[in-house]
Protein backbone atom coordinates (compact mmCIF):
# COMPACT_ATOMS: atom_id res chain seq x y z
CA UNK A 1 0.00 0.00 0.00
CA UNK A 2 2.78 2.32 0.65
CA UNK A 3 4.50 1.29 -2.70
CA UNK A 4 1.36 2.22 -4.50
CA UNK A 5 0.87 5.60 -2.31
CA UNK A 6 4.25 6.54 -3.53
CA UNK A 7 3.94 6.24 -6.82
CA UNK A 8 0.39 7.89 -6.99
CA UNK A 9 2.03 10.70 -4.45
CA UNK A 10 4.96 11.02 -7.60
CA UNK A 11 2.01 10.57 -10.51
CA UNK A 12 0.39 13.87 -9.36
CA UNK A 13 3.57 15.68 -8.57
CA UNK A 14 3.31 15.70 -4.64
CA UNK A 15 6.37 16.87 -2.47
CA UNK A 16 9.20 14.52 -3.68
CA UNK A 17 10.28 14.06 0.10
CA UNK A 18 6.80 12.73 0.87
CA UNK A 19 6.66 10.17 -1.84
CA UNK A 20 10.17 8.89 -1.16
CA UNK A 21 9.39 8.39 2.50
CA UNK A 22 6.58 6.07 2.00
CA UNK A 23 8.81 4.07 -0.54
CA UNK A 24 11.59 4.19 1.47
CA UNK A 25 8.75 2.82 4.20
CA UNK A 26 7.58 -0.16 1.62
CA UNK A 27 11.30 -1.48 1.17
CA UNK A 28 11.90 -1.17 5.12
CA UNK A 29 8.77 -2.81 5.95
CA UNK A 30 9.49 -6.21 2.98
CA UNK A 31 12.86 -6.88 4.86
CA UNK A 32 10.61 -6.74 8.47
CA UNK A 33 10.64 -10.21 9.97
CA UNK A 34 7.83 -9.58 12.36
CA UNK A 35 4.55 -8.39 10.44
CA UNK A 36 4.55 -4.36 10.88
CA UNK A 37 0.68 -4.71 11.31
CA UNK A 38 1.35 -6.18 14.59
CA UNK A 39 4.48 -4.03 15.68
CA UNK A 40 2.51 -1.12 18.39
CA UNK A 41 3.69 2.48 17.55
CA UNK A 42 6.36 2.21 19.65
CA UNK A 43 7.84 -0.97 18.43
CA UNK A 44 7.68 0.46 14.85
CA UNK A 45 9.33 3.97 16.06
CA UNK A 46 12.21 1.93 17.52
CA UNK A 47 12.96 0.69 13.62
CA UNK A 48 15.62 2.89 12.23
CA UNK A 49 13.94 4.44 8.81
CA UNK A 50 10.33 4.87 10.39
CA UNK A 51 8.81 8.40 11.98
CA UNK A 52 5.67 8.93 13.68
CA UNK A 53 3.35 9.76 10.24
CA UNK A 54 4.55 6.29 9.16
CA UNK A 55 4.09 4.39 12.01
CA UNK A 56 0.60 6.30 12.89
CA UNK A 57 -0.32 5.18 9.12
CA UNK A 58 0.84 1.69 9.60
CA UNK A 59 -1.66 1.39 12.41
CA UNK A 60 -4.44 2.98 10.41
CA UNK A 61 -3.87 0.12 8.13
CA UNK A 62 -3.90 -2.33 11.17
CA UNK A 63 -6.77 -0.87 12.70
CA UNK A 64 -9.64 0.23 9.56
CA UNK A 65 -7.81 -1.84 7.01
CA UNK A 66 -7.37 0.83 4.65
CA UNK A 67 -5.77 4.06 4.12
CA UNK A 68 -7.23 7.46 4.07
CA UNK A 69 -4.46 8.82 2.41
CA UNK A 70 -3.98 6.18 -0.47
CA UNK A 71 -7.83 6.15 -0.89
CA UNK A 72 -7.92 10.03 -1.55
CA UNK A 73 -4.86 9.08 -4.47
CA UNK A 74 -7.15 6.28 -6.18
CA UNK A 75 -10.36 8.42 -6.36
CA UNK A 76 -7.80 11.15 -8.62
CA UNK A 77 -6.40 8.42 -10.63
CA UNK A 78 -8.18 6.67 -13.42
CA UNK A 79 -7.96 2.91 -12.38
CA UNK A 80 -6.45 2.20 -16.37
CA UNK A 81 -4.13 4.58 -14.86
CA UNK A 82 -3.05 3.18 -12.13
CA UNK A 83 -2.75 -0.36 -14.33
CA UNK A 84 -0.11 1.61 -16.08
CA UNK A 85 1.97 2.39 -13.03
CA UNK A 86 2.65 -1.70 -12.90
CA UNK A 87 3.98 -2.17 -16.23
CA UNK A 88 7.43 -2.76 -16.61
CA UNK A 89 9.69 0.71 -18.29
CA UNK A 90 7.01 3.21 -17.43
CA UNK A 91 7.33 5.13 -14.23
CA UNK A 92 5.36 7.59 -12.27
CA UNK A 93 7.29 10.48 -14.21
CA UNK A 94 6.57 8.55 -17.85
CA UNK A 95 2.80 7.62 -16.77
CA UNK A 96 2.50 11.09 -16.06
CA UNK A 97 3.50 12.20 -19.43
CA UNK A 98 1.20 9.38 -21.18
CA UNK A 99 -1.77 10.39 -19.51
CA UNK A 100 -1.90 14.25 -19.23
CA UNK A 101 -0.04 14.72 -22.43
CA UNK A 102 -1.19 12.32 -24.77
CA UNK A 103 -4.56 11.45 -23.21
CA UNK A 104 -4.45 7.48 -22.94
CA UNK A 105 -5.53 6.21 -19.71
CA UNK A 106 -5.73 2.08 -20.62
CA UNK A 107 -3.49 -0.62 -20.86
CA UNK A 108 -4.90 -1.29 -24.19
CA UNK A 109 -4.68 1.90 -25.16
CA UNK A 110 -1.14 2.37 -24.93
CA UNK A 111 -0.30 -0.62 -26.54
CA UNK A 112 -2.05 0.57 -29.68
CA UNK A 113 -0.09 3.89 -30.06
CA UNK A 114 2.95 1.49 -29.46
CA UNK A 115 1.36 -0.26 -32.68
CA UNK A 116 0.75 2.95 -34.37
CA UNK A 117 4.59 3.89 -33.37
CA UNK A 118 3.23 7.36 -31.47
CA UNK A 119 5.07 6.55 -28.49
CA UNK A 120 8.19 6.56 -30.20
CA UNK A 121 7.79 9.62 -31.90
CA UNK A 122 6.77 11.59 -28.58
CA UNK A 123 9.32 13.75 -26.73
CA UNK A 124 11.55 11.46 -23.97
CA UNK A 125 10.23 7.93 -25.54
CA UNK A 126 12.13 7.07 -28.88
CA UNK A 127 12.14 3.71 -30.46
CA UNK A 128 14.03 1.38 -27.30
CA UNK A 129 11.89 2.56 -25.12
CA UNK A 130 8.74 1.84 -26.80
CA UNK A 131 9.65 -1.38 -27.72
CA UNK A 132 10.28 -2.15 -23.76
CA UNK A 133 7.00 -0.47 -22.93
CA UNK A 134 5.12 -3.00 -25.22
CA UNK A 135 6.58 -6.18 -24.24
CA UNK A 136 5.93 -4.87 -20.34
CA UNK A 137 2.43 -4.86 -21.37
CA UNK A 138 2.07 -7.85 -23.24
CA UNK A 139 3.69 -9.51 -20.30
CA UNK A 140 1.16 -7.80 -17.56
CA UNK A 141 -1.69 -8.07 -19.81
CA UNK A 142 -0.87 -11.82 -20.05
CA UNK A 143 -0.66 -12.40 -16.31
CA UNK A 144 -3.67 -9.81 -15.39
CA UNK A 145 -5.70 -11.67 -12.34
CA UNK A 146 -3.09 -14.26 -11.45
CA UNK A 147 -1.34 -14.57 -7.97
CA UNK A 148 1.73 -16.32 -6.81
CA UNK A 149 1.86 -20.05 -5.42
CA UNK A 150 2.73 -18.79 -2.23
CA UNK A 151 0.10 -16.14 -1.55
CA UNK A 152 -2.80 -18.87 -2.75
CA UNK A 153 -1.48 -21.15 -0.69
CA UNK A 154 -1.12 -19.03 2.27
CA UNK A 155 -4.58 -17.78 1.65
CA UNK A 156 -6.13 -21.34 1.23
CA UNK A 157 -4.48 -22.91 4.48
CA UNK A 158 -6.44 -20.03 6.03
CA UNK A 159 -10.20 -20.74 4.38
CA UNK A 160 -9.45 -24.54 4.85
CA UNK A 161 -9.10 -23.78 8.88
CA UNK A 162 -12.42 -21.74 8.68
CA UNK A 163 -14.01 -24.01 6.45
CA UNK A 164 -13.31 -27.71 8.82
CA UNK A 165 -14.31 -25.46 11.62
CA UNK A 166 -17.39 -24.44 10.33
CA UNK A 167 -17.86 -28.17 8.77
CA UNK A 168 -16.93 -30.54 11.23
CA UNK A 169 -15.37 -33.95 10.39
CA UNK A 170 -15.98 -33.27 6.24
CA UNK A 171 -13.22 -33.72 3.78
CA UNK A 172 -11.92 -30.58 2.65
CA UNK A 173 -8.48 -30.45 0.80
CA UNK A 174 -7.56 -28.05 -2.08
CA UNK A 175 -7.40 -29.52 -5.27
CA UNK A 176 -6.22 -28.13 -9.37
CA UNK A 177 -3.24 -25.91 -9.98
CA UNK A 178 -2.82 -25.18 -6.42
CA UNK A 179 -2.62 -28.69 -5.22
CA UNK A 180 0.15 -29.51 -7.93
CA UNK A 181 1.55 -26.20 -6.87
CA UNK A 182 1.66 -24.22 -10.28
CA UNK A 183 4.07 -21.50 -9.45
CA UNK A 184 1.20 -18.70 -10.91
CA UNK A 185 -2.53 -19.44 -10.68
CA UNK A 186 -6.12 -17.32 -10.70
CA UNK A 187 -7.78 -19.01 -8.32
CA UNK A 188 -8.19 -21.44 -5.30
CA UNK A 189 -10.07 -24.82 -5.81
CA UNK A 190 -11.22 -26.66 -3.26
CA UNK A 191 -12.87 -30.10 -3.13
CA UNK A 192 -15.69 -30.28 -0.37
CA UNK A 193 -17.22 -33.82 0.58
CA UNK A 194 -20.52 -32.43 1.34
CA UNK A 195 -23.42 -30.65 -0.19
CA UNK A 196 -24.59 -29.16 2.80
CA UNK A 197 -21.67 -26.98 3.63
CA UNK A 198 -21.59 -24.00 5.86
CA UNK A 199 -19.44 -21.13 4.69
CA UNK A 200 -17.30 -19.19 7.32
CA UNK A 201 -18.12 -15.45 7.34
CA UNK A 202 -14.53 -13.97 4.98
CA UNK A 203 -16.33 -16.41 1.89
CA UNK A 204 -18.95 -14.94 -0.37
CA UNK A 205 -20.65 -16.32 -3.40
CA UNK A 206 -20.50 -14.85 -6.65
CA UNK A 207 -22.32 -17.16 -8.90
CA UNK A 208 -22.59 -20.93 -9.76
CA UNK A 209 -19.24 -22.64 -7.77
CA UNK A 210 -17.25 -19.14 -7.82
CA UNK A 211 -16.19 -17.43 -4.70
CA UNK A 212 -14.80 -14.80 -3.46
CA UNK A 213 -12.09 -15.36 -0.31
CA UNK A 214 -11.90 -12.24 1.94
CA UNK A 215 -12.79 -9.45 -0.84
CA UNK A 216 -10.07 -10.55 -3.15
CA UNK A 217 -9.09 -14.19 -3.63
CA UNK A 218 -10.99 -15.60 -6.70
CA UNK A 219 -12.66 -19.64 -5.58
CA UNK A 220 -13.95 -21.97 -6.67
CA UNK A 221 -15.81 -24.95 -4.93
CA UNK A 222 -16.69 -28.73 -6.11
CA UNK A 223 -18.79 -30.81 -3.78
CA UNK A 224 -18.92 -34.73 -4.25
CA UNK A 225 -20.27 -37.71 -1.89
CA UNK A 226 -17.68 -38.43 0.69
CA UNK A 227 -16.70 -42.33 -0.24
CA UNK A 228 -16.25 -40.81 -3.94
CA UNK A 229 -13.62 -37.63 -2.24
CA UNK A 230 -10.50 -40.14 -3.27
CA UNK A 231 -11.87 -40.44 -7.14
CA UNK A 232 -12.60 -36.92 -7.79
CA UNK A 233 -9.85 -35.39 -5.74
CA UNK A 234 -7.46 -37.03 -7.73
CA UNK A 235 -10.20 -36.06 -10.99
CA UNK A 236 -9.50 -32.24 -9.88
CA UNK A 237 -6.45 -32.29 -9.54
CA UNK A 238 -5.28 -33.68 -12.92
CA UNK A 239 -2.44 -33.15 -14.34
CA UNK A 240 -0.29 -33.60 -17.62
CA UNK A 241 -1.85 -35.48 -20.63
CA UNK A 242 0.46 -38.96 -19.20
CA UNK A 243 -0.88 -38.51 -15.91
CA UNK A 244 -4.18 -38.34 -16.95
CA UNK A 245 -3.84 -41.24 -19.24
CA UNK A 246 -1.62 -43.63 -17.60
CA UNK A 247 -2.92 -43.33 -13.76
CA UNK A 248 -6.25 -41.26 -14.01
CA UNK A 249 -8.31 -43.32 -16.77
CA UNK A 250 -7.15 -46.64 -15.50
CA UNK A 251 -8.91 -45.41 -12.45
CA UNK A 252 -12.17 -47.27 -11.32
CA UNK A 253 -14.94 -45.27 -10.10
CA UNK A 254 -14.40 -46.48 -6.75
CA UNK A 255 -15.77 -45.81 -3.79
CA UNK A 256 -12.69 -44.26 -2.11
CA UNK A 257 -12.27 -41.43 0.50
CA UNK A 258 -8.38 -41.67 0.54
CA UNK A 259 -6.61 -40.83 -2.88
CA UNK A 260 -3.70 -42.85 -1.79
CA UNK A 261 -6.12 -46.00 -0.87
CA UNK A 262 -7.59 -45.37 -4.56
CA UNK A 263 -4.36 -45.93 -6.06
CA UNK A 264 -3.30 -48.53 -4.52
CA UNK A 265 -6.49 -50.71 -5.12
CA UNK A 266 -5.49 -49.97 -8.23
CA UNK A 267 -2.02 -51.41 -8.62
CA UNK A 268 -0.71 -47.88 -9.24
CA UNK A 269 2.31 -45.69 -7.61
CA UNK A 270 0.98 -42.87 -5.63
CA UNK A 271 2.17 -39.64 -7.50
CA UNK A 272 2.48 -36.49 -5.13
CA UNK A 273 0.21 -34.20 -6.62
CA UNK A 274 3.27 -31.68 -7.64
CA UNK A 275 4.60 -34.15 -9.28
CA UNK A 276 1.66 -34.49 -12.06
CA UNK A 277 2.49 -31.74 -14.75
CA UNK A 278 5.86 -34.11 -15.11
CA UNK A 279 5.94 -35.76 -18.76
CA UNK A 280 6.96 -39.19 -17.50
CA UNK A 281 8.01 -40.92 -14.56
CA UNK A 282 9.24 -44.34 -15.69
CA UNK A 283 10.02 -46.43 -12.23
CA UNK A 284 8.78 -43.41 -10.11
CA UNK A 285 9.95 -43.64 -6.45
CA UNK A 286 8.41 -40.97 -4.55
CA UNK A 287 10.89 -41.64 -1.55
CA UNK A 288 13.64 -40.14 -3.38
CA UNK A 289 12.36 -36.88 -3.98
CA UNK A 290 13.91 -34.12 -2.00
CA UNK A 291 11.95 -32.88 1.24
CA UNK A 292 12.44 -30.66 3.44
CA UNK A 293 13.34 -32.70 5.99
CA UNK A 294 16.59 -33.88 3.86
CA UNK A 295 17.51 -30.15 3.47
CA UNK A 296 20.91 -30.13 5.78
CA UNK A 297 22.03 -26.25 5.07
CA UNK A 298 21.13 -22.61 4.34
CA UNK A 299 22.95 -21.45 1.07
CA UNK A 300 22.87 -17.73 0.12
CA UNK A 301 21.99 -16.00 2.59
CA UNK A 302 22.68 -11.67 3.13
CA UNK A 303 23.78 -9.88 6.34
CA UNK A 304 23.91 -6.45 7.43
CA UNK A 305 26.85 -6.65 5.79
CA UNK A 306 25.36 -5.77 2.16
CA UNK A 307 21.07 -5.49 1.86
CA UNK A 308 19.92 -8.10 4.41
CA UNK A 309 18.75 -6.78 7.85
CA UNK A 310 20.16 -9.00 9.96
CA UNK A 311 23.51 -10.02 11.37
CA UNK A 312 25.65 -12.94 10.53
CA UNK A 313 25.39 -14.90 14.21
CA UNK A 314 21.36 -13.57 13.95
CA UNK A 315 21.24 -16.02 10.64
CA UNK A 316 23.04 -18.31 12.28
CA UNK A 317 21.22 -18.85 15.53
CA UNK A 318 17.75 -18.81 13.43
CA UNK A 319 19.93 -21.90 11.12
CA UNK A 320 20.66 -22.99 14.04
CA UNK A 321 16.99 -23.17 15.99
CA UNK A 322 15.21 -24.65 12.82
CA UNK A 323 17.88 -27.79 12.75
CA UNK A 324 20.20 -26.77 9.93
CA UNK A 325 23.69 -27.73 10.52
CA UNK A 326 25.49 -24.87 7.94
CA UNK A 327 25.35 -21.94 6.24
CA UNK A 328 26.69 -19.98 3.63
CA UNK A 329 26.36 -16.35 3.98
CA UNK A 330 26.38 -15.23 0.31
CA UNK A 331 26.61 -11.08 0.54
CA UNK A 332 26.68 -8.64 -2.28
CA UNK A 333 30.00 -7.77 -4.43
CA UNK A 334 31.43 -4.52 -4.58
CA UNK A 335 29.74 -3.49 -8.33
CA UNK A 336 26.02 -4.23 -6.44
CA UNK A 337 26.41 -0.68 -5.60
CA UNK A 338 22.38 -0.26 -4.82
CA UNK A 339 22.93 -3.71 -2.32
CA UNK A 340 25.49 -2.27 -0.56
CA UNK A 341 28.05 -4.68 -2.05
CA UNK A 342 31.04 -5.16 -0.32
CA UNK A 343 34.56 -3.96 -0.38
CA UNK A 344 37.68 -5.79 -0.52
CA UNK A 345 38.45 -4.52 2.54
CA UNK A 346 34.64 -5.29 4.63
CA UNK A 347 35.31 -8.76 2.96
CA UNK A 348 38.21 -9.07 4.93
CA UNK A 349 36.33 -8.03 7.77
CA UNK A 350 33.26 -10.41 7.42
CA UNK A 351 36.12 -13.35 6.92
CA UNK A 352 37.18 -12.30 10.40
CA UNK A 353 33.88 -12.10 12.09
CA UNK A 354 32.82 -15.72 10.31
CA UNK A 355 36.09 -17.54 12.37
CA UNK A 356 35.12 -16.09 15.34
CA UNK A 357 31.55 -16.99 15.25
CA UNK A 358 32.74 -20.36 13.63
CA UNK A 359 34.84 -20.87 16.65
CA UNK A 360 32.05 -19.95 19.44
CA UNK A 361 29.28 -21.61 17.60
CA UNK A 362 31.23 -25.44 16.61
CA UNK A 363 29.75 -27.25 15.65
CA UNK A 364 27.79 -25.78 13.50
CA UNK A 365 29.52 -24.02 10.83
CA UNK A 366 29.46 -20.87 8.73
CA UNK A 367 30.89 -20.66 5.17
CA UNK A 368 32.33 -17.62 3.37
CA UNK A 369 30.80 -17.15 0.39
CA UNK A 370 29.90 -14.00 -2.26
CA UNK A 371 27.28 -13.22 -4.81
CA UNK A 372 29.60 -12.12 -7.11
CA UNK A 373 28.26 -10.31 -10.10
CA UNK A 374 28.35 -11.24 -13.32
CA UNK A 375 29.64 -8.25 -15.25
CA UNK A 376 28.49 -7.53 -18.98
CA UNK A 377 31.28 -9.38 -20.42
CA UNK A 378 30.86 -12.47 -18.26
CA UNK A 379 33.87 -11.87 -16.42
CA UNK A 380 33.46 -11.89 -11.91
CA UNK A 381 32.90 -8.58 -9.70
CA UNK A 382 36.78 -8.81 -7.71
CA UNK A 383 40.61 -10.22 -8.72
CA UNK A 384 41.28 -13.44 -8.73
CA UNK A 385 42.58 -13.93 -5.72
CA UNK A 386 40.16 -11.95 -3.87
CA UNK A 387 38.12 -14.97 -5.36
CA UNK A 388 39.99 -17.37 -4.09
CA UNK A 389 39.71 -16.61 -0.53
CA UNK A 390 35.95 -17.73 -0.57
CA UNK A 391 34.77 -20.77 0.19
CA UNK A 392 32.65 -20.98 -2.81
CA UNK A 393 31.53 -18.06 -5.64
CA UNK A 394 27.53 -17.99 -5.96
CA UNK A 395 27.58 -16.51 -9.69
CA UNK A 396 24.60 -13.95 -10.42
CA UNK A 397 23.37 -11.12 -13.23
CA UNK A 398 21.82 -7.91 -11.29
CA UNK A 399 22.77 -5.37 -14.54
CA UNK A 400 22.32 -5.17 -17.87
CA UNK A 401 19.63 -7.84 -18.19
CA UNK A 402 18.71 -6.34 -22.01
CA UNK A 403 20.92 -8.65 -23.90
CA UNK A 404 19.85 -10.61 -26.44
CA UNK A 405 19.88 -14.03 -26.54
CA UNK A 406 23.30 -15.28 -28.11
CA UNK A 407 24.64 -12.19 -25.70
CA UNK A 408 22.94 -13.48 -22.78
CA UNK A 409 24.15 -16.99 -23.21
CA UNK A 410 28.01 -16.01 -23.87
CA UNK A 411 27.70 -14.07 -20.74
CA UNK A 412 26.58 -17.25 -18.57
CA UNK A 413 28.76 -19.30 -20.50
CA UNK A 414 31.84 -17.54 -19.71
CA UNK A 415 30.57 -17.19 -15.80
CA UNK A 416 30.35 -20.59 -15.62
CA UNK A 417 33.61 -21.71 -16.89
CA UNK A 418 35.57 -19.14 -14.38
CA UNK A 419 37.56 -21.56 -12.56
CA UNK A 420 36.09 -19.81 -8.89
CA UNK A 421 32.10 -20.42 -10.23
CA UNK A 422 30.71 -23.18 -7.97
CA UNK A 423 27.45 -22.11 -8.30
CA UNK A 424 25.18 -20.22 -10.87
CA UNK A 425 22.77 -17.99 -9.15
CA UNK A 426 19.17 -17.31 -10.23
CA UNK A 427 19.89 -18.00 -13.83
CA UNK A 428 17.93 -16.19 -15.67
CA UNK A 429 16.41 -13.27 -13.80
CA UNK A 430 12.88 -13.40 -13.92
CA UNK A 431 10.46 -11.87 -11.18
CA UNK A 432 7.04 -14.03 -11.73
CA UNK A 433 4.41 -11.54 -12.80
CA UNK A 434 6.62 -9.03 -12.82
CA UNK A 435 9.52 -9.41 -14.87
CA UNK A 436 10.09 -12.30 -17.69
CA UNK A 437 13.66 -13.56 -17.63
CA UNK A 438 16.36 -12.52 -19.79
CA UNK A 439 16.50 -15.05 -22.71
CA UNK A 440 19.13 -17.58 -23.16
CA UNK A 441 20.24 -21.15 -24.71
CA UNK A 442 19.45 -22.87 -21.05
CA UNK A 443 20.35 -26.78 -22.94
CA UNK A 444 23.59 -24.88 -23.40
CA UNK A 445 23.94 -23.51 -20.16
CA UNK A 446 23.18 -26.76 -18.52
CA UNK A 447 25.79 -28.60 -20.39
CA UNK A 448 28.37 -26.25 -19.57
CA UNK A 449 27.55 -26.62 -15.77
CA UNK A 450 27.57 -30.36 -16.06
CA UNK A 451 31.25 -30.24 -17.73
CA UNK A 452 32.51 -27.33 -15.34
CA UNK A 453 31.17 -29.33 -11.67
CA UNK A 454 28.79 -25.85 -10.95
CA UNK A 455 25.80 -26.20 -9.41
CA UNK A 456 22.48 -24.29 -10.87
CA UNK A 457 20.51 -22.57 -7.67
CA UNK A 458 16.96 -23.01 -7.49
CA UNK A 459 16.45 -19.43 -6.29
CA UNK A 460 13.75 -20.52 -3.56
CA UNK A 461 12.06 -16.51 -3.16
CA UNK A 462 8.40 -17.06 -4.24
CA UNK A 463 8.87 -14.44 -6.37
CA UNK A 464 11.38 -16.08 -8.73
CA UNK A 465 11.73 -19.69 -8.05
CA UNK A 466 14.58 -20.19 -10.86
CA UNK A 467 15.96 -22.61 -12.35
CA UNK A 468 12.08 -23.10 -13.58
CA UNK A 469 11.29 -26.97 -12.52
CA UNK A 470 10.87 -27.60 -16.58
CA UNK A 471 14.49 -27.81 -16.58
CA UNK A 472 15.01 -29.58 -13.66
CA UNK A 473 14.71 -33.46 -15.74
CA UNK A 474 17.56 -32.20 -18.14
CA UNK A 475 19.81 -31.02 -15.45
CA UNK A 476 19.64 -34.69 -13.51
CA UNK A 477 20.04 -36.17 -16.68
CA UNK A 478 23.70 -34.60 -17.22
CA UNK A 479 24.02 -35.04 -13.18
CA UNK A 480 23.98 -31.18 -12.50
CA UNK A 481 23.28 -30.57 -9.09
CA UNK A 482 20.70 -28.26 -7.84
CA UNK A 483 20.92 -26.15 -4.67
CA UNK A 484 17.86 -24.87 -3.11
CA UNK A 485 18.63 -21.76 -1.77
CA UNK A 486 16.62 -19.11 -0.14
CA UNK A 487 18.54 -15.45 -0.80
CA UNK A 488 17.46 -14.59 2.51
CA UNK A 489 17.49 -11.08 3.60
CA UNK A 490 15.84 -11.50 6.93
CA UNK A 491 15.37 -14.57 9.15
CA UNK A 492 11.72 -15.26 7.71
CA UNK A 493 13.23 -15.33 4.33
CA UNK A 494 15.14 -18.50 5.41
CA UNK A 495 11.85 -20.39 5.63
CA UNK A 496 10.87 -19.45 1.87
CA UNK A 497 13.40 -23.23 1.33
CA UNK A 498 9.46 -24.75 1.48
CA UNK A 499 8.73 -23.15 -1.80
CA UNK A 500 11.58 -23.89 -3.55
CA UNK A 501 11.50 -27.65 -1.76
CA UNK A 502 8.05 -27.60 -3.49
CA UNK A 503 9.36 -26.04 -6.62
CA UNK A 504 11.90 -29.09 -6.84
CA UNK A 505 9.83 -32.13 -6.56
CA UNK A 506 7.69 -30.28 -8.96
CA UNK A 507 10.18 -31.00 -11.51
CA UNK A 508 11.09 -34.25 -10.12
CA UNK A 509 14.10 -33.40 -8.05
CA UNK A 510 15.80 -36.27 -5.99
CA UNK A 511 17.89 -36.15 -3.49
CA UNK A 512 21.31 -37.26 -3.92
CA UNK A 513 21.46 -34.73 -7.14
CA UNK A 514 20.54 -31.70 -4.78
CA UNK A 515 23.56 -30.07 -3.05
CA UNK A 516 22.71 -28.78 0.15
CA UNK A 517 20.68 -32.44 1.01
CA UNK A 518 24.28 -32.83 1.85
CA UNK A 519 25.50 -33.34 5.29
CA UNK A 520 27.88 -30.99 6.92
CA UNK A 521 31.01 -33.38 5.97
CA UNK A 522 29.55 -34.30 2.55
CA UNK A 523 29.51 -30.93 2.28
CA UNK A 524 33.04 -29.83 2.68
CA UNK A 525 33.79 -32.75 0.60
CA UNK A 526 31.60 -31.30 -2.50
CA UNK A 527 33.66 -27.83 -1.30
CA UNK A 528 37.09 -29.62 -1.50
CA UNK A 529 36.70 -30.61 -5.21
CA UNK A 530 36.89 -27.32 -6.94
CA UNK A 531 39.26 -27.12 -9.89
CA UNK A 532 39.06 -30.97 -10.01
CA UNK A 533 36.46 -31.32 -13.05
Amino acid sequence: MFHELAQLMELHGENPFKHRSYASASQLIRKMDAPALECSVEELLSLQGIGTAIATKIREIGDTGSLALLEKFRSMTPPGVRELLRVKGLGPAKVRTIWCEMGIETPGELAYACEENRLAASKGFGQKLQETIRQGLAFAMEHTGKFLYSTLRSEAETLIRALRTSNPGVSIECCGELRRAELTLKSIELLIASPEWVMPGDLCLEHGDQYVWRGRFPVRVYVCDQMLFGYELARRTSGSEVFVHNYLQPLAKLEFSDEKALFEANGLNWIPPECRDLSQYGQFDATKLVDAGSIHGVIHTHSVYSDGVCSIEQLAQECMRLGYTYLVVSDHSRSAFYANGLSIERVEQQWREIDRLNVALAPFRIFKSIESDILPDGSLDYPDDVLDGFDLVIASVHSQMNMDEQQATERLLRAINHPRTRILGHMTGRLLLSRRGYPLQISRIIEACSACGVCIELNANPMRLDIDWHWIPEAMQKNVLISINPDAHNLSGIGDIAYGVTAARKGGLVKNLCLNCNSLSEFISWLGQKGNF
